[in-house]
């Protein structure tokens, strides 16, 4: 397996699952039971969350954010993304912030770049670079956003979640559970030696509150010099569930408005 093929693997799994809507339940028990001796999960509830977009479609308001971080020995490179999301929908306000930093161990930081979304009502402001841009959004492109929202989903990759019993997380009662992906490597050179993580599903809703995937892939066994590896994790929190979320033009969009006026 190439190095590119190795280093975006872990992110790869992530696409797929969103395209291909992969949330398989591998060989856990059936929703009626949790896999626990004597546990007492509800017999109807569902051991994976309904699909991201339809759960956050279903919240007045939140802040979620998603981080991806894998790290090449090969190369000894890390790259890290992060995604952070969060809507007002009495404000009728958005807000989409996508960082994305690269750093190798001989250099440190080889690249950086942020850029923010800033949506009120039919304003839209893009920030890069210290620079500003604000431009309307046409009707025609709302209703095609919404549309896409609905059509192209997210579902985390989960294989054979086992139920560990409720609580709260970020503010939400929820009911938590562990699970371990068995199926990645199977037609390549790479062996998963890590591949699991846990999840919490509101209770009420059923959306995702928060996911945590590691894995770790190999060429060869550990301490072999000529193997290639790649370490990385996913992961999903969603936070300010239907509480007070600010989003407001910050000053170089307020100052970009004035100027296209």
């Amino acid at each position: 397996m190439s190095r590119q093929r190795l280093v975006g693997f872990g992110l790869l799994v992530m696409i797929v699952g969103s395209a291909c809507g992969i949330s398989s339940l591998g060989d856990a028990p059936e929703a009626g039971g949790s896999g626990l001796p004597g546990s007492a999960e509800p017999t109807e509830a569902p051991m994976v969350p309904v699909p991201i977009n339809q759960g956050l479609a279903s919240l007045d308001s939140y802040r979620m954010t998603y981080t991806n971080d894998i790290y090449d020995s090969l190369a000894q490179q890390r790259s890290a993304i992060t995604l952070v999301v969060a809507r007002d929908r009495a404000a009728d306000a958005s807000y989409n912030r996508t960082e994305t930093r690269v750093t190798t161990d001989e250099d440190g930081v080889a690249s950086e770049d942020v850029q923010e979304q800033f949506v009120i009502g039919n304003q839209l402001c893009l920030v890069a670079e210290g620079e500003a841009e604000v431009t309307l959004i046409s009707d025609t492109a709302q209703v095609m956003t919404e549309l896409m929202s609905q059509v192209v989903d997210f579902n985390p990759l989960i294989e054979n979640p086992v139920y560990v019993g409720e609580g709260v997380v970020n503010g939400v009662p929820v009911r938590l559970y562990t699970f371990e992906v068995r199926s990645l490597g199977a037609a390549s050179e790479a062996e998963a030696t890590r591949a699991d993580g846990n999840y919490a599903i509101a209770i009420d809703g059923d959306y995702l509150v928060h996911y945590r995937f590691d894995m770790e892939l190999r060429t060869g066994p550990e301490g072999d010099p000529s193997a290639e590896s790649s370490v990385s994790f996913f992961e999903v929190s969603l936070e300010q569930v239907n509480q007070p979320v600010e989003i407001a033009f910050p000053a170089d969009c307020q100052a970009a408005e004035s100027l296209g006026e």
